[in-house]
């Protein structure tokens, strides 16, 4: 491996100290907990421990619980999860960890001028430098999928040598991705069959490289059929429970909803999902990478020593597009972008998992045409042209509501942070021995304004206990925060709660459910 041109600190703490700075932004602005899915996973990882029935099984049965088990230890600190920025502290890590592997990567395939300009056009977007800043799974997703290419490039290069190290490392990395999001799922048989094929035609060290990183990657998916299994009696509860995004669609239609764009159409699934990396990574950036990519390909299509195995493991970056369009196209993962009907803002996050591929073949291309124009003042005028270019498309990025990631919080978020501070000046009034019946998957944000304990707060993580409550709430609670619509509402015994319990307030937000807040009068 040739010596790189910058030392790994200096790759590492470059985009730590950029994401802290917004971080930092977000936490004196009120702007770290914008995605309700931020405040639901600092949620998630708060009442591992703090809770009524603590233990594995607050994990639930859908968002995988890898990035829930990083932020676990700095949750429990009680300014840190009602700021925030227990999650942030995780995101920055995972952003800072990314941009190291890209960079590793690209100076291995590419050289090291070209890493340091895919680098560049990595940590200084400015949708992922927002998605660095919170407590999303993003950044943390990312880390672990290049963490594993790069060391899928590694063992191409080493796989002579007896040692399997880099195997096991890409198994593990990739065994945390695939505790992350779903996405990991999808690309772990891409990853075995390049580990495998990088040692052909020794097969012994093919067979070796394969059942190694299976047997490490592989227990991540196989460990969450188990946990399904065992807390929720369906292997299959997160993709077919009542909790799943497939129910969740399914009852949506059958009350009269719409079909997602994209849902059994190929063409508009394609479209939609390009369209969310156009507005995540910008217009320049999406044509130079993806014309790169394939110079790339043209250039490399006659090397005689593994091409397809060796050289073209960068092109394993792309693997997110052909997922997200399948997703699209089961109905599984909607993005709603504004210029498109439904014309919303929804999972538009989603086209930064292409970045990484543009950011690494547009900056191999810009170090090609300086190469190729000699390196004199022309080369550099041309490259120069072509990163301000690149720049600019991140600097329009700020125009109107401002990066498309920040936008989608900020558009969605309204109605909900509003309900949420109503709904905690509500709590104000509980006594500090007091309990609460709460549907905790709407505004969760609410318990963390109050600093409420959560085991002071039965909800529907607390299965049995949480049926036993809805059966014979005044035996359990002093306070029902009933909110419409929810499961809570629906399982509530309506005799218990007119007969115990008097209403104590009730809140509207426009576009919201309605809350009505129950306190209880007489004992059981």
């Amino acid at each position: 491996m040739r010596r790189r041109c910058l030392p790994p600190a200096l790759v590492f703490l470059a985009p730590a100290g950029m994401a802290a700075a917004v971080a930092l932004w977000g936490w004196r602005t009120g702007r770290l907990l914008l995605y309700g899915d931020a405040t639901a996973h600092l949620m998630i990882a708060r009442r591992m421990l703090d809770s009524a029935t603590p233990g594995l099984a607050q994990w639930g049965s859908v968002w995988l619980p890898f990035p829930h088990l990083l932020m676990a230890p700095w949750v429990q600190v009680d300014a840190l999860w009602r700021s925030g920025l227990a999650g942030s502290l995780v995101s920055i890590i995972a952003y800072s960890l990314a941009t190291l592997w890209l960079y590793r990567l690209a100076a291995r395939h590419l050289g090291e001028p070209a890493a340091v300009l895919a680098g560049l056009f990595f940590l200084l977007n400015p949708n992922l430098l927002y998605l660095a800043s919170v407590p999303m799974t993003e950044t943390v997703y990312l880390a672990c999928f290049l963490g594993a290419v790069d060391q899928i490039s590694r063992w191409t290069q080493t796989s002579r040598m007896g040692n399997y190290g880099a195997v096991w490392l890409a198994g593990a990395w990739a065994l945390g991705g695939a505790m992350t999001r779903y996405d990991g799922w999808f690309m772990l048989p891409f990853f075995a069959l390049v580990l495998a094929g990088a040692a052909m035609p020794d097969w012994r060290r093919a067979w070796g490289a394969f059942w190694r990183f299976c047997l490490l990657a592989g227990s991540g998916p196989l460990f969450w059929f188990a946990y399904n299994a065992y807390y929720y009696g369906d292997w299959l509860d997160f993709a077919r429970g009542p909790y799943s995004a497939r129910q969740i669609y399914l009852r949506a239609l059958r009350h009269g909803g719409q079909r997602y764009p994209g849902d059994h159409q190929w063409l508009n699934a394609l479209v939609y999902f390009l369209k969310a990396v156009e507005l995540d990574c910008g217009l320049p950036l999406l044509l130079l990478g993806a014309i790169a990519w394939l110079l790339w390909i043209w250039q490399h299509r006659g090397d005689a020593a593994r091409p397809l195995l060796t050289n073209c493991v960068p092109c394993l970056l792309w693997l997110p597009l052909p997922w997200y369009v399948w997703a699209m196209w089961t109905g599984n993962v909607p993005i709603f972008v504004p210029m498109y009907w439904p014309h919303g803002y929804y999972n538009l996050r989603y086209g930064v998992q292409l970045l990484p591929a543009l950011a690494l073949f547009a900056g191999w291309q810009i170090w090609q045409l300086f190469r190729r124009e000699g390196g004199g003042w022309r080369g550099g005028w041309v490259a120069g042209a072509l990163c301000a270019l690149l720049l600019l498309g991140y600097l329009r990025m700020f125009r109107g509501r401002g990066p498309m990631v920040y936008a989608e919080a900020a558009y969605n978020s309204t109605g909900r942070l509003a309900q949420e501070r109503q709904l905690a000046a509500a709590l104000r009034r509980v006594r500090p021995d007091d309990k609460i019946l709460m549907y905790i998957g709407t505004f969760p944000g609410a318990l963390a304004d109050d600093g409420i304990a959560l085991k002071r707060v039965i909800n529907e993580s607390n299965y049995q206990l949480w049926d036993n409550a809805l059966r014979r709430p005044q035996r359990y609670v002093e306070w029902i925060v009933l909110e419409r619509h929810t499961w809570l509402a629906r399982g509530l015994n309506r005799r218990a709660l007119g007969r115990y319990f008097t209403p104590a307030g009730q809140l509207h937000v426009p576009g919201q459910h309605t809350i009505t807040l129950y306190r209880r009068i007489r004992p059981d």
